[in-house]
């Protein structure tokens, strides 16, 4: 098993003389607009193919909304349809050349992100090209970043160079990753750390099996990383792999399951059994000749499931996401746990409408009276945890925290939204003073986030404004801080 990233290229680059066909792009992760219309299409039963894990390909969505029956749907629904086809197009068109900018200024990033592709610094330019052709695309994008948080300035996120074999996309890639249902955050791959460098392997188009007694699963994805973590860590040069199977059984309800882990680095084993044993869950200490020097690694697993039935003419939806830090009798064990509901509609005639309520709870065994803590995004060997340049891998409050968020979005058919999301809740609630990014003991968190943005000729502005309290519950010292951004994209 290739032990660094470049070993990765490497092979990636062997890869791209076999017998390729259309390489499809993908659909970001970030985009709160975009995703709220590819979510309602696929409520009602436009969009077909599975749409928990981020980025999407294109490939389906297309297919699916070229298909569609207009007059089946409302206006409301056709507003929706009508600017997911105009993106598609748009970033689909092929032998073209794409230019994308971005510009924000911020008093700094936030310590908690949500699904918004909110700035990483203080202030950020970015410039971007992309291109699709008949065997590869690729959407090269370099930032310059100040923050206060990391200190690479420059950088090049959300990038990706592809290439499809048969009905998989083969890349190299730092895009930034979603991997659950939820709006606020999830409990294992979220877009609250940047995206670290890896090879990736994406499934194309998400037919169901053709096997008959396989076809129940319906339309199905398969996604698999092969990522390299940064240097500065207790182990240089961790790997990470991860793997995510989601099937949509019926139109209302879909599912997924997830695996990750990291593994290998300096000083670690990165043979072939050790990857073997991490693949068959050999690796727990203690047992079956696995001891401290040949331990394969730390990992999560977990199912996470979304189910959307129509009720009243009203969109509901039900979801939720249980990770297994541990492992038992073979299968996750010690859960972190996310529920949430949301539902849309309409308002002012014009406006479509999305709210949530979700609540996360990141201690190990957290439906019980007395959960683990220190236990979650935690590892003996690992000890730099569950994170990557100083920021959870999973959900964005870390571990040992619980969240109760309440969000709502809307948007008319101009494109004009407004954002607003509420959360309430506890970090660090063992007290750690070494793993936890965000609090170094017990805290009380309250916060609100007012966004807008509009569309115009030169591109789209976004503005937010918040407010935060911190309370410290040993030290009983509190901390109020407003915050703002203003960001512009464009694409040419």
């Amino acid at each position: 098993m290739p032990r660094t990233f470049q070993t990765h290229a490497c092979a990636f680059f062997l890869l791209i003389t076999a017998t390729v066909v259309h390489a499809g792009p993908f659909v970001p992760a970030g985009d709160v607009s975009l995703r709220h219309d590819i979510q309602r299409l696929s409520d009602a039963g436009v969009i077909r193919s599975t749409v928990t894990t981020w980025p999407l390909a294109w490939g389906p969505i297309l297919s699916d909304i070229d298909n569609a029956d207009p007059g089946s749907l409302s206006p409301n629904l056709l507003a929706a349809l009508s600017r997911v086809r105009q993106r598609a197009r748009w970033e689909t068109a092929p032998d073209e050349f794409h230019l994308n900018t971005k510009a924000a200024i911020a008093d700094d990033s936030r310590a908690i992100r949500s699904y918004d592709d909110t700035p990483r610094g203080r202030s950020e330019i970015e410039a971007g090209l992309s291109w699709i052709g008949d065997r590869f695309h690729f959407n090269l994008t370099a930032q310059i970043v100040d923050s206060q948080r990391d200190t690479q300035n420059f950088r090049m996120d959300d990038s990706m160079l592809g290439v499809a074999l048969d009905n998989w996309s083969v890349s190299l890639s730092t895009m930034q990753r979603w991997w659950g249902p939820g709006w606020d955050s999830n409990l294992i791959l979220s877009n609250n750390a940047r995206p670290f460098p890896a090879v990736v392997i994406d499934r194309l188009f998400t037919d169901p099996p053709d096997v008959d007694f396989l076809r129940w699963i319906g339309p199905w994805d398969f996604n698999v990383i092969f990522g390299e973590m940064e240097n500065d860590r207790v182990i240089p040069e961790a790997q990470f792999f991860g793997m995510r199977f989601n099937f949509r059984p019926t139109q209302s309800l879909e599912i997924g399951l997830t695996r990750t882990a990291m593994w290998c680095g300096s000083g670690r084993p990165c043979d072939l059994e050790t990857f073997g044993n991490l693949l068959i869950g050999r690796d727990n200490r203690g047992g079956q000749g696995i001891g401290l020097d040949n331990e394969p690694g730390n990992q999560l697993a977990g199912i996470d499931f979304r189910w959307a039935p129509s009720t009243f003419g009203t969109q509901i939806a039900l979801y939720g996401q249980f990770i297994g830090e541990d492992e038992a009798g073979n299968l996750p064990s010690r859960f972190l746990g996310q529920v949430g509901v949301e539902w849309t509609g309409q308002i002012l005639e014009n406006y479509s409408t999305r709210g949530f309520i979700e609540f996360a709870s990141t201690s190990c065994q957290f439906h019980e009276s007395s959960p683990l803590f220190d236990c979650a995004y935690e590892h003996i060997l690992y000890s730099t945890g569950y994170r990557y340049r100083g920021a959870s891998i999973g959900h964005s409050v870390d571990n040992d925290a619980r969240l109760l968020s309440a969000g709502v979005f809307a948007v008319d058919e101009r494109d004009r939204q407004w954002r607003g999301l509420l959360r309430v809740g506890e970090l660090n609630r063992g007290g750690s003073k070494d793993g936890n990014t965000l609090a170094g003991e017990p805290t009380d968190l309250i916060s609100v986030d007012l966004t807008h943005s509009r569309v115009y000729e030169f591109g789209v502005l976004e503005a937010s404004i918040g407010l935060e309290r911190r309370e410290a519950t040993r030290s009983s010292s509190a901390n109020n801080e407003a915050r703002f951004y203003l960001q512009w994209r464009s694409s040419y």
